[in-house]
């Protein structure tokens, strides 16, 4: 299981041959990756489904988008990565503000948002993004799922599947994050926002990357409190006005239960979250049910 018992003896490793102490680590966050902080860096160990060749994809996009000047986290110059240790990608990052004292704004996520997607697509081969499979490969290998959650949330996936099958996205494809979140976007020291968290880079509909925005807008944040009507100023962009905007949205809701259904286990915090959400969407009505965070 991908669990720290099974993530400190990586990190270990790796900081051996970065010349830190383990002692000094402290863990950021263990559940999509295991995120540990010593010294200047962070260490990001990846599960072992994740695969090396998905973490030399990411290491050539951060690189590419680095050499065009974009805002992103960069890689520790110290090793050639990815690293492989015990069966896991490693990545390991330049060190940056966490941002607690000054949280990223959905605004200036709009802004890294508006010029990311103004790239041209990156030379390098990237996996097209593929929601719909995405859904059912997580219903599938979910442990924590019953009958009628799997049935519930492999009929909407078939009704919302159908109905953006059947239209096109008014923007263009192209390099997209996939998972863009204001905890997924840090602060360089002079306070400079930069995008983070490539893990997901893929591409795709520019809309997907929108959506997951709008999402996270209306499922985390504060009843009452609309930013994403911030974000759409910075980004130049009003998805809301192309009618499909909600049932993507849907989607992307859909997308992010599967995947967590995937990740937890039996019996925890993380999974009473997810049958929560599934009965969300029973219950659902003007007032959408508010997430907590996993």
């Amino acid at each position: 299981m991908f669990v720290e018992a099974r993530t400190r003896p990586v990190l270990t490793e790796v900081c051996r041959r970065l010349g830190y102490p383990d002692s000094d680590a402290a863990l950021l966050r263990h559940h999509t990756n295991a995120v540990y902080a010593v010294g200047d860096v962070v260490i990001k160990i990846a599960p072992a489904s994740f695969g090396l060749e998905r973490a030399r994809a990411m290491v050539a996009v951060v690189g590419w988008l680095e050499a065009r000047g974009f805002p992103t986290v960069g890689l520790h110059s110290a090793l050639v990565q990815p690293l492989q240790v015990d069966g896991h990608a490693v990545t390991v990052w330049r060190r940056l503000d966490p941002a607690h004292d000054q949280p990223i704004s959905v605004a200036e996520l709009g802004a890294l948002l508006r010029q990311l997607h103004a790239l041209p697509i990156p030379p390098m081969p990237l996996p097209v993004l593929r929601p719909i499979h995405s859904v059912e490969r997580s219903v599938a290998r979910s442990t924590i799922l019953d009958g009628n959650e799997r049935d519930l949330l492999m009929g909407r996936l078939k009704v919302l599947a159908a109905r953006l099958d059947a239209l096109g996205f008014p923007r263009e494809a192209s390099l997209i994050q996939s998972d863009p979140q204001t905890r997924n976007a840090l602060r360089r020291f002079d306070g400079t926002p930069v995008l983070a968290d490539w893990d997901g880079a893929a591409l795709g509909p520019r809309e997907w990357d929108i959506a997951t925005v709008a999402v996270h807008c209306r499922r985390f944040d504060p009843p009452g409190h609309t930013p994403f009507a911030e974000f759409t100023t910075t980004y130049g962009w009003d998805a809301t006005a192309w009618p499909q905007f909600e049932e993507l949205c849907q989607l992307r809701e859909l997308q992010m239960i599967a995947t967590n259904a995937r990740k937890s286990r039996p019996g925890t915090e993380a999974a009473d979250e997810v049958h929560r959400r599934i009965a969300g969407l029973r219950d659902d009505g003007a007032e959408l049910t508010r997430w907590h965070i996993l």
